[in-house]
C-alpha cells in the first residue's frame, strides 16, 4: 500500500483510476484473508487499518498542502500568493 501511495503522489490520477487501484488492493485483501466476497475482505482489511485508496490520497493531499502553507521557503510563499 505504501508503494502505491508514494506513486500516486507523482501522478495524477482521475476517480476511476482509483476505483480500479482499490479493486486491487481488495483483489489482494481476499487471497490474504482466503475470502470470496469482495464486501468481507473490504471489511477486513479495514479492521487492519488499510483504508480505502481514495480516503488516502485525500488525507496524504490535505496533509501536504497543510504543510505547504504553513512552510517558511520562499518558493512556498511566492506560490501561495500567487494561487
Amino acid at each position: 500500500m505504501t508503494i502505491l501511495l508514494y506513486g500516486l503522489d507523482a501522478c495524477p490520477v482521475s476517480p476511476r483510476q482509483l476505483i480500479s487501484f482499490n479493486h486491487v488492493v481488495v483483489s489482494c485483501g481476499r487471497k490474504m484473508f482466503n475470502v470470496n466476497a469482495s464486501e468481507i475482505a473490504a471489511q477486513c482489511l479495514n479492521m487492519f487499518g488499510v483504508c480505502d485508496v481514495a480516503e488516502a490520497v485525500a488525507t496524504r493531499k490535505d496533509r501536504f498542502v497543510k504543510r505547504y502553507a504553513l512552510s517558511s521557503s520562499v518558493v512556498c510563499v511566492i506560490c501561495s500568493i500567487c494561487s
